[in-house]
C-alpha cells in the first residue's frame, strides 16, 4: 500500500509542471507576477500568481499556452509541452520596444509585428507623466497639437487635421459629444487606462467616418487576476485641481466584477484677476464604470457601463450700480456608454460588440442676486445626441501565417435632438461591410489590401480603399508604406446645430458635401535590443490631400456657419531614436516639421506653410530605491493661420512658437502598494501665445483677436496611489 501511495506521489509529480519566472538580467525571483494558462485542447484558462520564489506549479496535460505579465516587465507568451519543468525569463519593460497592441490589429500583436505603425504610450508612461485626462497625456507628443478653449475644453490636431477629422475611442467606442468638431480631451480620463495607441493616418477602411486623421484608442486595464483587487488615487494641483478617484475588482472563478468611481474639481482661472469670470472656467466633474466579465470554455462576454456628468460655470461680470448681481450661465454636460464584448477563445477568433452610447449638453442661465444669495434659472437650453454602434469582426490565418483574411461589419446610427437644432429630431445612419486579405510571401515581405463599401442614409458613399506593404531587409530594419482613401460624411452638429453662447455663434449647414481624401505614409525604422540596451531609430513621411474640406467661416458680426473649402493639404516629416540603457535611464527624442495649405478658390495656390516641433522625453531610474526622474518637453513652432479681416479679405497671420517643460518624480513604497508622483508642469510659465489670426482651429475665421490660451501658467502638483491585493494563490480562477 505503501508502494502505491509513492508512485501515485511520482504520477502526480510527473503531471505538475513546476513554472519559475525570474528577471532575465540577475536571475532574481518575479514574486505576484500574473500567468495565464490556456489548455489548447479544452480551452480551459486557469489564472494563476507566482509564490514568493517566483514559482507555480501546473497540472498540464495537454500543450499549454502560457501568458506571463508582471509590471515593469515586458510580456511572455509561449506554449508549455507536459512533464517538463521551465524557467521564464523576463526581460524588464525598459528594454521593450514591442508593446502589445490591439487597434485596428487581426490579433493583439507586438508593434514590431503590426502592419501598422502604432505609436505607444505605456502604462510606465501613464504613472510617471501622471496626466489626469487626455490632454494632459498628449501636450508633449509628436504631430499632436492641442487648441485650448475655455469654455469648450481641449481639442486637438493630428498631422495637421484637427476636430472631425480624429476618431477618438475609448475600448474601441467612439466617444460622441463635439463642440465645434472636437471632442473635449478634459472630458476623456485615464483612470482606468493601460494604455493608449495611436495610429496616423486614414483608418476609414476599418473605423469609417472621423478617421481621417488618425485613430486615438484608449485600452482599459483588465480585470486583475487577483481575488481581490481595490485601489485609490488622489491629485492635487496647484492652479485649484482636486481629484479623487477609487476602484475595486473581484474574480470568482468564470465571473470578474469591477467597479471604479472619481470626482475631478478644477476652481477656474485667470492670469489677472477678473473677480467673477474667469478665463479658464471653473468645472466639476463625476465619473463611474460598472464592468462584468463572463469567462467560458471558448468564449468571453464582457459588459460595460459608464456614466460621466460634468458642470462648467461660466460666470459673468457684476452688474452696475450696485455690482452685487450677475448672469451665470452653466453648462451640464451628461455622457452614458452601455456596452457588451463577445470574443471567442480559438486561433480565428471571432469578436463582436454592440453599444449604446447618449450625450446631452444643457445650457442655464441663472440671474444670480449676491445680495441674498439666490439663483433664479430665466433660460434653459438642452441638447441631446444619442448613437448606437454594433460592429463584428471574423480573422482567419492560415497554420504557416503565410495568408490571412479579416471581414466584419460596421453600424452606426445616430441621432439629436433639442432646440439647437430646429426642435426636431435629425438622425443619420452609417452601414459598412470591409474586408482586408494579408499575404506573407516570404518572411520579409507583407502586403495588405483592403475594402470598405457604406451606405449612408444622408450621401452617397464611395468604395474605400487602402493597401498596406511592410517590409523587412535586414533582421533589425522594417519598412512600412501605405496607400489609403478616406471618407467622411458631415457631422449632424454641423449640419444642423446652431451653438450660441457669450462666446460663441455657430450655425449649422444643411448644405454641406462630405469630404474625401488621400494619402500616403512612408516609415524607416532600424531597432537594435540587447540584454542591457536597446534602441530604435526611424524617419516617417506623411501626406494627405482632403476635397470639400467642412470648416467655419466668418459671416459678420461674430457668427459663423460650416462651408465646404476646395481642399487642404498637409505634408510632412519626422525623425526619432528610443533608447534605454539598463537600470540608468530611458530616453526619446522626435523632431518633425508639417506643411499646411489651405486652397480657397486658388487664393494660396498650392504652397505650403511650415511648422517645426521637437520633443524630448528622459527619464532617470533607480530601481534598487523605486525611484524615477522624468522631464518631458515640447517645442512647438510658429505656424501659420489663415482669416478674414474686416473687408473681407483672405490673409495669411502666424502663431508664435513656445516651450513646454514637465517634471516628474516617482517614488514606490511598501513593496509598491503606495506610489507617490510629484513634479512640476508648464515650468516655462507660458499662458498665451501672440498671433495675428483668430483663436480658431485652424480653418477660416475673422481676425478676432491677438492672442490665443495655451496654458493656465507653471503648476505643481502631487499624486498619491495605493493598492491593495489579496491572491488566491495557484488556484485556477476559471
Amino acid at each position: 500500500m505503501l508502494s502505491g501511495w509513492l508512485l501515485l506521489c511520482l504520477f502526480a509529480a510527473a503531471q505538475q509542471n513546476n513554472v519559475h519566472i525570474v528577471d532575465a538580467r540577475n536571475d532574481q525571483p518575479i514574486v505576484f507576477a500574473n500567468v495565464k494558462a490556456t489548455d489548447l485542447k479544452s480551452g480551459k484558462i486557469s489564472y494563476f500568481i507566482t509564490d514568493n520564489e517566483g514559482r507555480i506549479n501546473l497540472n498540464i496535460q495537454a500543450p499549454t499556452y502560457l501568458q506571463v505579465s508582471y509590471v515593469g516587465y515586458q510580456n511572455f507568451n509561449d506554449t508549455l509541452k507536459p512533464g517538463k519543468v521551465s524557467v521564464i525569463r523576463l526581460l524588464p519593460e525598459v528594454f521593450s520596444l514591442d508593446e502589445i497592441v490591439v487597434t485596428a490589429q487581426y490579433n493583439p500583436t507586438s508593434t514590431d509585428r503590426s502592419l501598422y505603425s502604432v505609436n505607444v504610450i505605456n502604462q510606465l508612461q501613464l504613472q510617471r507623466k501622471a496626466a489626469p485626462d487626455l490632454a494632459g497625456l498628449l501636450r508633449n507628443q509628436l504631430n499632436i497639437r492641442l487648441i485650448e478653449d475655455g469654455s469648450l475644453g481641449t481639442g486637438m490636431s493630428l498631422q495637421g487635421l484637427a476636430g472631425e477629422h480624429v476618431k477618438i475611442l475609448v475600448d474601441g467606442v467612439p466617444v460622441i459629444g463635439r463642440l465645434n468638431g472636437s471632442i473635449d480631451l478634459g472630458q476623456v480620463n485615464l483612470q482606468q487606462a493601460k494604455q493608449v495607441e495611436i495610429i496616423e493616418g486614414p483608418m476609414s477602411v476599418i473605423y469609417g467616418s472621423n478617421a481621417l486623421a488618425g485613430v486615438i484608442n484608449i485600452i482599459p486595464q483588465d480585470i486583475s487576476a487577483n481575488a481581490f483587487n481595490a485601489r485609490a488615487s488622489a491629485y492635487y494641483e496647484t492652479v485649484g485641481v482636486y481629484n479623487i478617484d477609487a476602484g475595486a475588482s473581484l474574480r470568482r472563478k468564470k465571473h470578474a466584477f469591477g467597479l471604479n468611481l472619481g470626482r475631478n474639481f478644477f476652481g477656474g482661472y485667470s492670469s489677472v484677476d477678473t473677480s467673477r469670470t474667469k478665463q479658464w472656467k471653473p468645472k466639476r466633474q463625476l465619473n463611474a464604470d460598472l464592468t462584468y466579465t463572463l469567462s467560458l470554455p471558448k468564449a468571453s462576454i464582457r459588459t460595460t457601463m459608464s456614466a460621466f456628468d460634468e458642470e462648467l460655470r461660466n460666470q459673468g461680470s457684476l452688474q452696475p450700480p450696485y455690482f452685487e448681481k450677475a448672469f451665470d450661465n452653466y453648462f451640464t454636460t451628461r455622457r452614458y456608454i452601455a456596452k457588451a464584448d463577445f470574443s471567442s477563445k480559438n486561433t480565428n477568433p471571432f469578436t463582436a460588440n454592440v453599444s449604446y452610447s447618449f450625450y446631452q449638453r444643457i445650457r442655464t442661465l441663472f440671474y444670480n442676486d449676491l445680495s441674498i444669495l439666490e439663483k433664479t434659472p430665466v433660460e434653459y437650453d438642452t441638447t441631446s445626441f444619442s448613437a448606437f454602434m454594433s460592429r463584428g469582426m471574423y480573422s482567419y490565418r492560415t497554420i504557416s501565417g503565410k495568408f490571412g483574411y479579416q471581414a466584419g461589419y460596421d453600424l452606426n446610427a445616430e441621432w439629436g435632438t433639442g432646440e439647437r437644432i430646429g426642435n426636431d429630431r435629425q438622425s443619420i445612419t452609417d452601414l459598412a461591410g470591409f474586408t482586408s486579405f494579408q499575404y506573407k510571401p516570404f518572411d520579409q515581405l507583407q502586403i495588405q489590401p483592403g475594402i470598405r463599401y457604406a451606405y449612408n442614409s444622408k450621401f452617397s458613399t464611395p468604395v474605400i480603399y487602402a493597401l498596406h506593404v511592410k517590409s523587412s531587409p535586414h533582421k533589425n530594419i522594417s519598412v512600412r508604406s501605405s496607400f489609403s482613401s478616406g471618407f467622411r460624411a458631415p457631422s449632424l452638429k454641423e449640419l444642423y446645430l446652431n451653438f450660441v453662447d457669450v462666446n460663441h455663434d455657430i450655425k449649422g449647414n444643411p448644405q454641406l458635401r462630405p469630404e474625401y481624401s488621400r494619402n500616403i505614409q512612408f516609415q524607416l525604422s532600424h531597432k537594435i535590443e540587447k540584454i542591457t540596451y536597446a534602441t530604435e531609430t526611424e524617419a516617417r513621411f506623411f501626406m494627405n490631400n482632403i476635397d470639400d474640406v467642412i470648416t467655419l467661416v466668418d459671416l459678420g458680426n461674430d457668427s459663423y456657419s460650416y462651408v465646404n473649402i476646395e481642399q487642404v493639404r498637409t505634408m510632412g516629416y519626422n525623425f526619432g531614436i528610443r533608447s534605454s540603457l539598463y537600470p540608468i535611464f530611458d530616453l526619446r527624442l522626435g523632431y518633425g516639421r508639417t506643411g499646411y495649405n489651405n486652397r480657397i478658390n486658388n487664393d494660396f495656390g498650392d504652397k505650403l506653410t511650415w511648422s517645426p516641433e521637437f520633443t524630448g522625453e528622459i527619464t532617470g531610474r533607480w530601481d534598487e530605491h523605486k525611484l524615477s526622474v522624468s522631464a518631458f518637453y515640447k517645442y512647438t513652432g510658429k505656424r501659420a493661420r489663415i482669416y478674414q479681416d474686416t473687408d473681407g479679405n483672405l490673409l495669411e497671420g502666424k502663431v508664435d512658437d513656445y516651450h513646454n517643460l514637465d517634471l516628474s518624480i516617482m517614488k514606490s513604497f511598501l513593496k509598491d502598494k503606495i506610489t507617490f508622483t510629484l513634479g512640476g508642469r508648464n515650468l516655462f510659465d507660458v499662458t498665451n501665445i501672440n498671433t495675428n489670426g483668430s483663436a480658431g482651429n485652424g480653418g477660416v475665421h475673422s481676425s478676432g483677436g491677438t492672442s490665443i490660451p495655451v496654458s493656465w501658467g507653471r503648476t505643481f502638483f502631487i499624486k498619491i496611489n495605493y493598492t491593495i491585493s489579496k491572491n488566491e494563490k495557484n488556484t485556477a480562477a476559471r
